[in-house]
């Protein structure tokens, strides 16, 4: 039994003579797809879409010289907008009707488009229906006040004259 107990402790010594495991196939495997990765963000960076240059030209009309005719000048291109505004409304509701088309000058107060006024109009008549029960609870709690007041009234001249 002492013996059996002796071979169990032993096996539970740690053996200082065994060699840790290498790190080297796992470290030569991480630099690889490292590697691999700079290489395709480098590849991706040089072959990206660039953008397309553009020169603009300041134009003036030139003033006729004396007795000859007006030049006419003939160029072609394309227009950028100077400035781009996000368009909202104050309410939610279905578009029924859009009264520009993009890329249309539009004024200030210019009407853009027209939505669906159903769901504004129930709110309404709702809103108009609600109020007008608040006035008929209004009159109703204002007949009660004056009924309690002639009540007062005829109690106190009734405690008045002792009865």
């Amino acid at each position: 039994m002492a013996s059996e107990l002796q071979e169990k402790l032993n096996a539970l010594k740690i053996d200082r003579d065994q060699k840790p495991r290498s790190l080297g196939v796992g470290l030569a495997v991480g630099v690889g797809l490292l590697v691999v990765l700079v290489a395709a963000a480098a590849g991706w960076w040089m072959l990206r879409p660039r953008a397309v240059p553009v020169r603009t030209t300041i134009v003036e009309a030139a003033s006729p010289a004396s007795g000859g005719a007006s030049a006419v000048l003939n160029a072609s291109g394309y227009v950028t907008a100077r400035r781009q505004a996000t368009v909202s409304s104050k309410v939610t509701g279905k578009v029924i009707e859009v009264l520009v088309e993009e890329g249309m000058k539009v004024e200030k107060d210019q009407i853009l488009a027209r939505l669906d006024a159903s769901q504004a109009r129930q709110a309404l008549a709702l809103a108009e229906a609600q109020l007008n029960a608040t006035r008929r609870s209004i009159e109703e709690t204002e007949a009660r006040l004056r009924e309690a007041s002639i009540r007062e009234n005829r109690v106190r001249d009734l405690v008045a004259s002792g009865v």
